[in-house]
């Protein structure tokens, strides 16, 4: 089969369209041939070697955590998907013709979605599931502020923070103002116009996905018992202190939230959304997309 792979850190024009084997299942897998997979912001970290002090890799390596495909092999221990079912779910090495997937984090794609919608949804929508829902605990009538609200994550953090009934704050880039009130966000803040150090302290609630200055700023922004949850770094040793706020460094999915996400999913509380979509060769050009920062949703590649 055909795969993208990288044998050295480096720009995007290290990674190559290489000849591998097909991978073999094991207990509780299915293999998938894929028809569409997600760019994530990870993907390129990955293979710059900006994280290899924390995260090393065995090179050559297949980069991709989210995918979208046709079941071709089912293991004789899973019950609930079968060879032609169509497919979606977070998985590793999905730049690749033919991925093995976990079943039990695999879900069939509703009938309303096609392949390029599907693969777009498992990683931002669980990772904010993960940080609203299983580590923040969300509440109705919580004030929640989403940063970064027009990214992969971003997106999917303001539909789930609706679906629970929270009061959302999204910063945004102007361009994208437009496209976080329609994903339901009672209020927008153009970062490039407006200092996050003007909102009140009020927040419940706090989803980083940006960190730095905006984090530091963002601890100052939570309410007695609030909860900040990041997703990019720790900045904490620089905080205020308060012995009553909660600090999260949330690494990844916590749990397995892929049949509850996929729920609501399923009743349209959660949608697509596509920035652009790239043909299988043009991978390297989905990545320098990705690094610019400037992505509205999601990038997504077609085999």
């Amino acid at each position: 089969m055909k795969a993208i792979q990288f044998s050295q850190y480096g720009k995007a024009n290290v990674l190559e369209i290489k000849d591998v084997k097909i991978p073999t299942i094991n207990a509780g897998q299915i293999l998938v041939q894929v028809k569409a997979f997600g760019i994530n912001p990870i993907d390129w970290k990955l293979r710059s070697g900006a994280m290899k002090a924390f995260i090393p890799l065995p090179l050559p390596f297949i980069l991709g955590s989210e995918v979208s495909g046709i079941v071709m092999k089912v293991s004789d221990d899973v019950k609930h998907i079968k060879v032609g079912d169509n497919v979606y779910g977070r998985t590793q090495h999905a730049y690749a013709e033919y991925v093995s997937m976990d079943a039990d984090k695999t879900q069939i794609i509703p009938a309303f979605l096609n392949f390029t919608e599907a693969a777009s949804l498992p990683s931002g929508s669980q990772v904010a599931y993960s940080a609203l829902k299983t580590v923040g605990n969300i509440q109705k009538n919580q004030k929640v502020l989403i940063h970064a609200g027009a990214g992969g994550v971003g997106t999917a953090a303001i539909q789930i923070a609706k679906y629970f009934g929270a009061h959302v704050t999204t910063t945004v880039s102007t361009r994208n103002i437009a496209l976080a009130k329609q994903l339901g966000a009672n209020e927008v803040i153009d970062y490039r116009a407006t200092s996050i150090t003007t909102l009140k302290n009020d927040f419940d609630l706090i989803l980083d996905s940006v960190g730095g200055q905006t984090q530091i700023d963002s601890w100052d922004l939570l309410k007695e018992n609030g909860t900040l949850i990041t997703l990019v770094s720790d900045e904490s040793a620089q905080f205020t202190p308060s012995p009553n706020k909660k600090f999260n460094f949330m690494r990844g999915v916590q749990d397995n939230s892929s049949t509850e996400v996929n729920q609501l999913i399923e009743s349209r509380k959660i949608k697509p959304i596509i920035d652009q979509v790239y043909d299988f060769k043009d991978i390297a050009a989905a990545h320098t997309k990705s690094e610019t920062g400037h992505v509205s949703g999601k990038l997504i590649v077609v085999i």
